[in-house]
């Protein structure tokens, strides 16, 4: 087939930092075998044909010159600049389309762009164009949630998020008896254009804004998730459970006597991995370890091509909101009987890595397993047991509070372990950054009562350690089957160049174009000073999202060559498509009793050629499609966290907070708050100064310059805030600052009140997910 690998060599040539090559070195980087070279070049040859990529004079593969238009799904921001996702990966990934550019367009609309040549020319990895969209193909069929508001004689809706920024008339408000202050779904009847408002239909009125039950069911449904399962997939759900007999469940291997737990968070309910170790001597009187990180066997409840598959397929993540999780799979599945839960016996996937003394590799196994967990721990109760504080962990227990002799053993020799996996990893090159991330407390009425940063106990490494060297074991092992893998490009040169702007404000150098170890070495220079939270925030702005690719790349943050998701089949998408692959080499493994050598070469070659691999054209799609749903849940958790944190800050106007800038625009700043860990907007107007300063924002340095002064403000500089405004349907919080920004570790001084207020949308920073 001439296309078998076409997008996955569109999509490596795509990627960012790509530089020309020979076709062979591309088939070697993409795990291309020696026996299907020939259809992998074909597949080049139709490409070239097509015009997607051509050779050079030294036949090396280059990225054609790009069209004079693009066509894909556009997504606009709150200042209603958008990116076009283009159908076919370009060199550049998104195109960026400015404000004035994006006429009526909405998020999700499909849209025609003309490709318009910038004024200044780039060398930084920006694209050398921009978009301007000339005509909208294809309209989103999607609902809206909003505020209803009466403006004179008129029926209004606000719509919450970014989709439209003018309100939406509606006429049918009073005969759905809704009342101002209602939020409501409507559908939209007439589009909104440059001199016209939006007209819609309320089609459910989901109750008073501001109420928590409320507003999170507008969340949902501004996000499309869906809390229901469909009838079919519900009943397939049951009929599996009930047909499901644990003692004839195939020929797994029985671990049920093996010591073995979970650590999770106190509320957890889908228990999706489990941890057991030994400590080993070899035959030379070495130490070693075998580790053993038990996952759950959801492959084998969810068939591919199921009721159950193509939900999960379509939901793709589950979505842990506050106080409400909307899961992936059906209750009965994920909080049951695929669920790792103490004292029961459960069906897994197992993954053993035996590891020298050092942290090395040794080799690994992977079987088809039956467990049965021992004990249930969360994380602060596994931290006070390997304290040897048993009174303070009974006090975090969510079982009983007995803790025998191995258990404790164990534990301490995971931490141990973890340890020096930690200490190797961070050689490696491993990247680490330490930013708090906001716990919300609730009352019995779901009211927010306070924020805390989370936990940060050693076992959250313990966990996390483990389950990435689970995830880069499989990866690796299956490094030439075409499979969906977890990639994180590295910071490109325009982002190094601006964090080296502002690491030299706040008092930091870095050399030209800084390396793993360099950055490294600045962090932990940083780390527990007063300027540790700058200089993370910094490097955190200069990383890309990572995301599911087909193609073979590192992940940067990580410093490995290979990774996938396979840890989290019960929340995750991706790692059940990865169970299935391993499904298929156990069976060719069982059927032929292959191992090492040419044996290795052989099973492999059946493996990749088994018709449950995914095709190259699937793979794409699935990573597309897992992204977007990734993207979406987290855009859905943040907006819901946002509001229940700007609610609690509402009853605290004119009170003052300390904060941190966490963002720089031509219009202002945005300061994250210390205790709230939540950002606010100070508008340019309302920053401190002298009579008659003005502050101009610095594009080069990304940071603004006081054209009297000369004083600067940059991310992670420090200030006193007051809050002025807050707005938490609309997701807005105003600030003024109330004295002078400082470099971390300066005394801060200089106090004054600014006095003109102007309201600005609110934007947030997002953790970057691995």
């Amino acid at each position: 087939m001439a296309n078998r690998y076409a997008n996955q060599i569109v999509q490596y040539v795509s990627a960012p930092g790509y530089t020309p090559r020979p076709i062979r070195q591309i088939g070697e980087e993409l795990g291309i075998e020696n026996e299907e070279y020939e259809a992998f070049e074909d597949s080049f040859n139709h490409l070239i044909m097509a015009d997607r990529l051509s050779l050079d004079n030294n036949s090396l593969v280059r990225r054609p010159a790009p069209a004079s238009e693009l066509i894909g799904t556009i997504r606009i921001t709150r200042r209603r600049f958008g990116f076009l996702q283009p159908d076919s990966p370009t060199e550049y990934g998104d195109l960026f389309i400015p404000a004035r550019y994006t006429g009526n367009a909405m998020t999700g609309d499909r849209v025609r762009a003309k490709l318009i040549p910038r004024r200044q020319s780039t060398r930084d990895g920006h694209a050398p164009f921009v978009g301007r969209v000339t005509e909208i193909l294809k309209r989103v069929d999607k609902q809206y949630v909003g505020t209803l508001k009466t403006r004179r004689s008129l029926w209004l809706v606000e719509v919450d998020g970014n989709d439209l920024n003018e309100p939406v008339v509606v006429r049918n408000a009073q005969t759905k008896e809704a009342v101002e202050g209602d939020k409501v779904i409507i559908e939209l009847i007439q589009y909104p254009s440059e001199d016209q408002l939006g007209e819609g239909a309320i089609t459910e009125i989901l109750g008073p804004q501001g109420k928590p039950s409320v507003e999170t069911v507008a969340v949902m449904r501004a996000y499309g998730l869906e809390p229901q399962f469909p009838s079919t997939v519900l009943n397939e759900a049951r009929n599996t459970v009930q047909k499901f007999d644990i003692q004839s469940i195939g020929k797994r291997v029985n671990l049920r006597e093996h010591l073995i737990c979970t650590i999770d968070p106190p509320d957890a309910k889908d228990f999706d991995d489990a941890i057991s170790i030994e400590r080993q001597v070899d035959k030379t009187g070495n130490q070693t370890y075998e580790l053993g990180v038990h996952i759950a066997d959801v492959a084998h409840f969810v068939p591919l091509g199921s009721e159950l598959d193509h939900e999960a397929y379509r939901r793709g993540n589950s979505v842990y909101l506050p106080r409400k999780v909307v899961p992936m799979l059906p209750d009965i599945l994920s909080n049951g009987i695929c669920s790792l839960q103490e004292g029961v016996d459960r069906a897994c996937k197992s993954v053993f890595i035996r590891y020298d003394s050092k942290g090395h590799i040794l080799g690994q196994r992977f079987m088809n397993s039956l467990i049965h967990s021992s004990k249930r721990l969360t994380y602060l109760e596994a931290q006070a047991v390997i304290d040897d504080d048993l009174h303070g962990a009974g006090r975090h227990a969510r079982g009983k509070p007995t803790y025998s002799d191995a258990l404790v053993a164990m534990l301490k020799t995971m931490a141990e372990l973890a340890g020096i996996i930690h200490a190797r990893r961070r050689r490696q090159g491993m990247i680490e950054l330490e930013l708090p991330d906001p716990e919300l407390n609730f009352d019995t009425n779901g009211h927010l009562k306070g924020v805390t940063p989370q936990d940060q106990s050693y076992t959250h490494k313990i966990i996390e350690m483990f389950m990435v060297e689970a995830n880069e074991t499989v990866a690796r092992f299956f490094d030439r089957i075409p499979m969906i893998r977890r990639i994180h490009a590295e910071p490109q040169q325009n982002n190094m160049d601006s964090l080296r702007r502002l690491l030299r404000i706040s008092g930091q150098v870095i050399p030209l174009n800084p390396n793993r170890e360099e950055l490294q070495k600045l962090l932990a220079n940083t780390r527990g000073t007063s300027i540790q939270q700058a200089v993370h925030l910094a490097i955190l702005q200069t990383m890309s999202r990572a995301e599911y690719s087909p193609v073979h790349r590192e992940h940067y943050a990580l410093a490995s060559d290979h990774y996938t998701h396979f840890t989290s089949p019960i929340r995750r998408y991706p790692d059940l498509v990865v169970h299935r692959i391993l499904d298929v080499y156990l069976s060719h493994n069982e059927a032929h009793g292959r191992s090492g050598g040419q044996n290795k070469r052989r099973l492999m070659q059946d493996v990749r050629n088994d018709s449950r691999i995914l095709a190259d054209e699937s793979l794409v799609d699935l990573c597309r499609h897992c992204s977007s749903t990734e993207r979406n849940a987290e855009a859905a958790e943040r907006d819901l966290k946002e509001f229940f944190i700007l609610q609690l800050l509402s009853n605290q106007v004119g009170d003052d907070c300390p904060g941190i800038v966490s963002g720089i625009s031509r219009d202002g700043i945005f300061v994250q708050l210390d205790k709230y860990l939540t950002d606010g907007f100070v508008p340019i107007a309302d920053l401190p100064g002298t009579q008659g300063d003005r502050w101009r924002h610095d594009a080069k340095s990304a940071c603004l310059v006081s054209q009297r002064s000369r004083a600067t403000i940059a991310v992670g500089h420090r200030l006193d805030v007051r809050i002025v405004k807050v707005n938490p349907a609309a997701r807005q919080l105003e600030l003024i600052a109330i004295s002078q920004p400082t470099r971390p570790g300066r005394r801060t001084s200089g106090v004054r009140l600014a006095q003109k207020k102007m309201m600005k949308p609110k934007q947030t920073k997002r953790k970057r997910r691995k």
